[in-house]
């Protein structure tokens, strides 16, 4: 199985790839619909989509649209499972090369799912779709714990389900499914970082970070590493929550937030 040529491959990314040399394609995933082969395609259809922008814009043509993940990743799912691994090592590699080029161009950013991507922003969201992704497949091993504990990557998470309104994820996308008129507001706390607070409201939900504890009508503290996890709509099996608030809002977090998810790993 192809393995990473990158040498400057983040801590994630070569995570993942350990991961993947070691599980079978058709196994299951915290992602109900998706097995591994699919985890597989959705990363590989999203780097050649990076690379394909970038490269448009770099030949003088107007910026288009991002194409919808429907569009993007049928290809690459119908691949076979060692096929499709080494188009995701190419289409890294591709994306990274594009994104080298972008920097030197007088305006170092592409439009990407309604925001601008950088090479920096695009660096960081590849470490955090990593260590996401993996957790999807191992769960909560101590790779994982280590990963997902890190601040950057839960502040990256604000950043792009505040901008990225088309995610499933997204503040909009949670105030939609809330369907509530009068905003509720929930922190997110987890030990020595700042706290992450979602306004809930049908007109203008968003996260934010505040740098000291929030005052909010709940207040959920957990792990550091769970923290990312609960934002990108992910429900740990080992999830433990300390709350303080109003405990009525908690059906209404869970309508939003884990609509379509359960508890991962699986009970065995």
């Amino acid at each position: 199985m192809p393995t990473n040529p990158n040498r400057t491959a983040s801590a994630e990314s070569a995570a993942l790839m350990a991961t993947l040399a070691d599980v079978r394609p058709d196994a299951s995933t915290a992602c109900s619909a998706w097995s591994v082969h699919d985890i597989v395609a959705h990363l590989a259809a999203g780097a050649k989509e990076h690379a394909d922008l970038i490269e448009h814009r770099l030949s003088g043509r107007p910026e288009r649209a991002t194409r919808g993940f429907e569009e993007r990743e049928l290809p690459f799912r119908a691949l076979d499972h060692d096929t499709l691994m080494g188009r995701l090592v190419d289409e890294i590699s591709r994306k990274q090369r594009a994104y080298e080029a972008l920097a030197a161009s007088e305006d170092p950013s592409i439009a990407f799912t309604g925001t601008r991507l950088t090479k920096e922003k695009s660096a960081l969201h590849s470490r955090s779709e990593a260590a996401l992704h993996r957790w999807d497949i191992t769960g909560d091993d101590d790779t994982s714990q280590t990963l997902l504990s890190q601040p950057e990557l839960a502040s990256h998470a604000v950043w792009v389900l505040d901008n990225m309104a088309v995610l499933d994820e997204s503040a909009q996308a949670l105030g939609a499914r809330a369907g509530r008129t009068a905003p509720a507001t929930v922190a997110f706390r987890a030990a020595s970082q700042p706290d992450i607070v979602l306004t809930l409201s049908q007109t203008g939900s968003r996260f934010q970070i505040i740098p000291e504890s929030a005052d909010a009508d709940m207040v959920l503290t957990m792990r550091a590493d769970h923290r990312p996890l609960v934002l990108w709509g992910r429900k740990p099996a080992a999830l433990v929550l300390a709350i303080e608030g109003d405990r009525d809002l908690l059906p209404l977090l869970a309508k939003t937030l884990w609509h379509d998810a359960t508890p991962w790993p699986k009970a065995v």
